[in-house]
């Protein structure tokens, strides 16, 4: 009985169109696959944009925790190092600037003293991250807090007294910022915390804001 075989002999090689469609099924496969050489990014989608300054309140030896997003659950990519004691019930945290918010969550960088933030050499480029604003303060410069990031916003609190100014408020958080205006807890002396905005506030820790020319 003859036996009849299918298939191609061992010196036959595919045809042309079927190398073709070959060579089309590897590029398509490799143009999904990601590009190692992408530098990671930090998430800023929907923050506000803000020109502020504020300090870190964080005591905890192994500092505030820097995130790639404006969540708890965010890729961890540095640290802020935490308040330092320099003196007798005195403490002076990182200075840095605050360019965005979102959720209760500030987009931080350029810190001073430039060691107080360290990033993962992933995020070293970027230099910036998102801190909890429950782990941030700011000296207060304006004795007015506002209801609202407007010059004419009602007033909902006066940061002042007889013997003290704004600078005395200790600010407990800052929740959100927006242009030069931030929004903070504070709580005045001899008084209760208060929720509201702020113009201009600093950093400075050990001094009063210079407020030279401000509009407020």
């Amino acid at each position: 009985m003859r036996r009849y075989e299918s298939g191609r002999t061992g010196n036959s090689r595919p045809a042309t169109g079927s190398r073709l469609s070959l060579v089309a099924a590897l590029l398509a496969s490799l143009s999904v696959l990601p590009d190692a050489a992408a530098e990671p990014q930090v998430d800023t989608k929907g923050a506000s944009e803000c020109k502020a300054r504020g300090f870190s309140t964080d005591t905890d030896p192994k500092g505030t925790n820097v995130r790639s997003a404006p969540r708890a659950d965010a890729p961890l990519i540095g640290h802020l190092s935490p308040q330092a004691l320099i003196g007798p019930n005195t403490y002076e945290g990182v200075e840095f600037e605050i360019v965005g918010s979102k959720d209760g969550w500030l987009l931080i960088q350029k810190p001073d003293p430039a060691t107080g933030l360290k990033f993962d050499p992933a995020y070293a480029a970027a230099g910036r991250g998102w801190i909890s604003g429950k782990l941030a303060g700011a000296t207060l410069g304006s004795e007015r807090l506002r209801g609202a990031p407007r010059l004419d916003a009602p007033i909902v609190a006066r940061m002042s007294g007889e013997n003290w100014g704004p600078d005395s408020v200790a600010v407990m958080a800052i929740h959100a910022c927006q242009g030069r205006f931030v929004e903070v807890t504070g709580v005045p002396i001899g008084g209760k915390a208060v929720r509201g905005w702020s113009y201009a506030p600093c950093s400075n820790q050990l001094a009063t804001c210079d407020h030279s020319g401000a509009a407020d």
